[in-house]
């Protein structure tokens, strides 16, 4: 009996899943066949790819999933027979049955058989090829036995190079039942699924608060974000201006609903709902088809507290088998605080009290999503109450505050525990294995300098994944500009890596005293990690953190507007020595004219990029830079310089990448120290420091050939008009010269050559539409003049 070995595993009055029925008579040469996968999340997850082959379903157990990219080999275990009727199962198997837990019907279809011998001679030949038709899997794909490999049950999935190929696909991208769109938690939990999310359709104007806007749901919105302070506001007179919160020790978290659909995206900007799949229950807890909600991602202890700690294999786990298993043993809970976007609704310029009032009215508190209570009264007993129950600090946030996105005093963060982000910079020799201590940094008026190590917290598993971390990062070159006094041995790496510690206090000197170090953090950018100075010690970090400096001067942070001052350089002076940013620069040759017809000099220069700081940083800010250099002015000789000298300051920031260090301006002390250097404009990279192989987005050039510049405005428009099509904003740009750039803002997922496909699409598809607009020859010689390239 076929299936003999399927029924003995089962015991079908304890398990859902289906008996065989009668036998069902071989299919003999049907050009057709029923083929499934289904994504199981037993002991360890795996997907079943199952075909039909004489009456029964053969299976093969594919540890990572069937892909439709040729250039991967698949491990695939061929496994029992099942029946047919398995081919429409999804559900749980109880604990206790063989192969408990959850199945997803993955993907389901018609076959077709390849070759002109039967499926059976294929499968005794260990060659089986065939063309599915499914909804996520398409294309010729073949089994292949591998020979001499465990019990003969070991083949490869191999996909086949034609029309349905795709480079990088991942089956965990498509991680949806083809049979109710459940997610692999909801059948976990047997959730219906959601035919209608929500109660977003009855929504109306006069349901919300003042300061409701109706406007399209944002693709991205940047986290608003606190100022550290010594005690609560308002203590003495409990003044009901402030509200309070918990501190949660967690991965900060905007969640974007979307009928039925949940994207989670960490404080960077990158999207890690994968990380956490438990959580993809959430829309069947809020009353909602599309809203954002803000929230802290934490992992509990055994008393119900947040521990930074317990949730850092969360953070270092990428495997989708590892992240599946974790998400059963070790659940996390998300605490919703704020409600920045309902049912077509933009809430940001609604009172903080409005805005979490109308959250906990939306919000059922489910078994992993809480709803983050607020207090009024004296925060000086919230923050007590807190200290006793072993908390890491309380929020105090204004109750009339709007959200922005930036670090605002209307919220303010108060830490029982000392507790920051640092730069990972280097790692010492110890006695143990793999390294002694991590070298840590901070940034002090954008300039990276040494905190102190930090060797506890670790156990050898962490020390083994860390050093697996950093060794890839190792280089020759020092990240800071003076040496530390560190008496073991260092291995320098690219400050590219963050991690969380606690620690005692600073010393005088600047030092951690008693550090711990808690995990890592990969949701935070290293620029980020300044010294949290309460407002009684503000220091040069608490200024840097507002964007401006003692003066009043604007730095460059994203958003900032320039301040209205004197020129930097007055006078007639051939050089001069000011010091911006803590740095001391020398401008030399300042009487030098740059631009021969208007007369400008090097201080012109010089002053402008000093007056427009606030505007450009932003922009420069974690991209490599090739500098082009004009030592005689704009009319003179011209080079480009991408490799930093031996000359350049050593306190610029360089980033070695491919074999190069580039200079990287992240503030106005460097970018007037490459004015001095004849750099009158920059060539950043489209991407920035963390995701360089991923612009953040596509450029569209627009180049006239001795056309009139009203043309150029015509084909810009165009383009404007395709991007409305595909709901794409773009901002158009001169170019210095007589043309025009088009930035077409992108998350940074995609690769180069992603990018530079979809610009040459739409450049075809209006060059199409209008021939007598664009000319399209490469060759500057063959384009048509009077048109738009």
């Amino acid at each position: 009996m076929p299936l003999h070995d399927y029924a003995r595993k089962r015991k079908f009055d304890r398990t859902p899943e289906p008996p065989p029925g009668p036998e069902v008579p071989a299919a003999g040469g049907a050009p057709r066949a029923v083929f499934c996968v289904q994504r199981h999340h037993a002991r360890r997850l795996h997907y079943d790819l199952r075909l039909e082959v004489g009456g029964t379903l053969k299976s093969w157990a594919v540890p990572k999933g069937p892909t439709l990219d040729p250039a991967e080999k698949r491990l695939a275990v061929m496994v029992e027979d099942h029946p047919l009727e398995y081919g429409g199962f999804e559900g749980t198997i109880p604990e206790g049955n063989y192969g408990a837990g959850s199945v997803m019907l993955w993907d389901r279809g018609l076959y077709e058989l390849l070759g002109d011998k039967t499926a059976e001679q294929q499968l005794e030949r260990g060659d089986f090829k065939f063309r599915l038709d499914g909804e996520k899997l398409q294309g010729e794909f073949a089994l292949v036995r591998m020979k001499n490999r465990g019990k003969g049950n070991e083949w490869l999935l191999l996909k086949k190079k034609d029309p349905f190929a795709q480079i990088g696909w991942d089956a965990e991208k498509h991680s949806r039942s083809a049979l109710t769109g459940r997610t692999q938690e909801e059948i976990a939990r047997e959730i219906p699924a959601l035919d209608t999310p929500g109660t977003g359709k009855t929504r109306r104007r006069g349901d919300l608060p003042a300061g409701a806007a109706r406007a399209e749901m944002p693709a991205a919105i940047a986290p608003m974000q606190a100022f550290a302070t010594a005690a609560p506001p308002g203590s003495a007179s409990g003044t009901e201006d402030w509200v309070y919160e918990v501190k949660w020790d967690g991965i900060r978290a905007l969640c974007f609903l979307d009928h039925g659909q949940i994207r989670l995206v960490s404080r960077n900007g990158n999207p890690f709902e994968a990380q956490y799949p438990e959580l993809s229950i959430l829309p069947h807890y809020i009353a909602a088809e599309t809203a954002i909600l803000d929230g802290e991602i934490a992992a509990l202890d055994e008393r119900g507290r947040p521990s930074f700690s317990l949730i850092q294999p969360r953070i270092m786990v990428s495997d989708a088998s590892a992240v599946a298993h974790l998400s059963r043993s070790r659940p996390v809970t998300l605490f919703v605080f704020d409600l920045l976007y309902l049912d077509g609704y933009d809430l940001r310029q609604v009172p903080l009290v409005e805005r979490k009032r109308l959250l906990e009215s939306i919000l059922k508190p489910g078994p992993l999503i809480r709803y983050s209570e607020h207090f009024t009264g004296n925060g000086e007993q919230f923050l007590e109450a807190a200290r006793q129950q072993g908390l890491e600090g309380i929020m105090a946030k204004r109750a009339a505050s709007r959200y922005e996105s930036k670090r605002s005093r209307d919220w303010l963060k108060i830490k029982i525990v000392n507790q920051q982000e640092f730069v990972i910079c280097g790692y010492t020799q110890g006695d143990r294995d793999y390294f002694g201590a991590l070298v840590l940094g901070i940034y002090d008026q954008g300039k990276l300098t040494w905190a102190g190590n930090v060797g506890t917290g670790f156990d050898q598993r962490l020390l083994e994944s860390i050093h697996r971390l950093l060794e890839p990062l190792a280089t020759s070159r020092r990240p800071f500009a003076e040496a530390p006094k560190i008496p073991q041995p260092v291995t320098w790496v690219r400050p590219e890596q963050v991690c969380t510690v606690k620690f005692s206090e600073w010393t005088p000197d600047g030092r951690l005293r008693a550090p711990v170090f808690l995990g890592l953090r990969l949701d935070v950018e290293p620029q980020e990690c300044v010294r949290e100075s309460p407002d009684g010690e503000r220091g040069r970090e608490g200024e840097r953190e507002t964007g401006r400096g003692r003066e009043g001067e604007t730095r460059g942070r994203a958003g900032a507007e320039p301040a209205l001052r004197a020129p930097l350089l007055p006078g007639k002076a051939e050089t001069a020595t000011p010091t911006i940013d803590g740095q001391r620069l020398k401008f030399t040759n300042l009487n030098k004219v740059y631009y021969p017809r208007e007369g400008y000099t090097k201080r012109d220069v010089l002053d402008y990029y000093d007056a427009v700081a606030g505007l450009i940083v932003p922009h420069l800010q974690d991209r490599p830079l090739s500098l082009k250099r004009y030592p005689d002015g704009i009319e003179g000789e011209y080079f480009f310089q991408k490799q930093a000298a031996e000359s350049f300051a050593p306190w610029l920031r360089l980033e070695h990448v491919e074999e190069t260090d580039f200079v990287v301006c992240d503030d106005r002390a460097t970018l007037l120290y490459l004015a001095n250097l004849g750099c009158i404009d920059q060539n950043p990279w489209m991407s920035r420091i963390g995701s360089l192989a991923s612009p953040d987005f596509i450029l569209i050039d627009l180049d006239p050939q001795e056309c009139p510049y009203n043309r150029i405005v015509e084909a810009a428009q165009l383009v404007r008009r395709k991007l409305d099509l595909l709901e794409l904003e773009g901002y158009p740009k001169t170019t210095g010269g007589d043309g025009m750039h088009l930035y077409i803002p992108i998350e940074p997922r995609y690769t180069y050559e992603q990018a530079r496909t979809f610009a040459e699409i739409i450049a075809r598809l209006v060059a199409t539409e209008r021939p007598d607009l664009f000319t399209t020859p490469r060759a500057v010689s063959r384009r048509e003049k009077g048109k738009v390239y």
